[in-house]
């Protein structure tokens, strides 16, 4: 009741297994499933090793899932107090974010707007400054989860000659301009970086109209339309944040679900 109500853009056909603990094909029980998210409802979290046990159960799951969808997906545990997000990273389940709430003073907006940023069902948002933070800012899950896919696609390709040469020119352009204030081997940075001009490049094509989620992941990256369709050069363009695109299918799939 509270996703098919909270204005999140679902409707009862997006959200599966809405009968809490309706058995798995594999006899493990999940509870509401809908497009690339699973929720898990516990009683109490409260409990020693609750979370822990949720976390497992959830975890081949979401591992078989990301497996035959070839995309991202992703888990949450609660006990409608705590909510906890999950992701796979090679094959683990590892936790990304969490959102409380008080008891006392419950805020179920601030919930619908955590849930928000995690589904990203939500389409045709007025751009507000608190709607941007929502849903793109660097305390939001949304970023969080980004950011933590972004980072495990950097520790696979890391030694990647293309992601390394790309890694130390911005390191050179950086040390350049901060001197003695950077040091290069902050990769945090370099793929904080990477998220946000990513990010930005996707929001410059959709200002523009084009239809970003039909989109090539080089063509978002690149700024191909930008420069040829648009006339517009300098602003998307080929340079060392496309890193991602050197990383096989798993970087063009980061990208497309970005």
């Amino acid at each position: 009741m509270l996703l098919l109500a909270a204005g999140l853009n679902l409707t009862e056909g997006d959200v599966l297994d809405v009968k809490l603990e309706s058995p798995l094909a594999d006899r493990r029980r999940i509870d509401i499933e809908m497009g690339r998210t699973v929720i898990e409802v516990k009683r109490s979290l409260a409990t020693e090793g609750a979370l822990a046990d949720a976390a497992t159960q959830l975890a081949g799951y979401v591992a078989g899932k990301s497996s035959s969808l070839g995309q991202r997906y992703v888990g949450i545990v609660t006990d409608g107090q705590d909510w906890h997000l999950f992701h796979h990273d090679n094959g683990d389940l590892v936790a990304v974010a969490e959102h409380h709430v008080d008891p006392a003073a419950p805020s179920a907006e601030a919930l619908v707007r955590w849930l928000g940023s995690v589904l990203t069902t939500e389409e045709q948002i007025a751009p507000t400054r608190q709607a941007i933070a929502d849903r793109l800012g660097a305390d939001s899950p949304g970023h969080e989860l980004e950011r933590a896919t972004l980072n495990a696609l950097y520790r696979a390709y890391r030694d990647h000659p293309e992601v390394v040469i790309k890694r130390e020119l911005w390191a050179k352009l950086l040390t350049t301009a901060l001197g003695t204030q950077f040091s290069a081997d902050e990769e945090d940075l370099f793929i904080e970086h990477t998220l946000l001009v990513a990010t930005a490049e996707c929001v410059a094509h959709a200002v523009l109209s084009y239809p970003i989620s039909q989109l090539a992941p080089a063509t978002l990256l690149r700024g191909d339309l930008l420069s040829q369709q648009s006339q517009i050069h300098g602003v998307v363009e080929q340079d060392f944040f496309d890193w991602p695109l050197d990383c096989g299918e798993e970087g063009r799939r980061w990208v497309a679900n970005l």
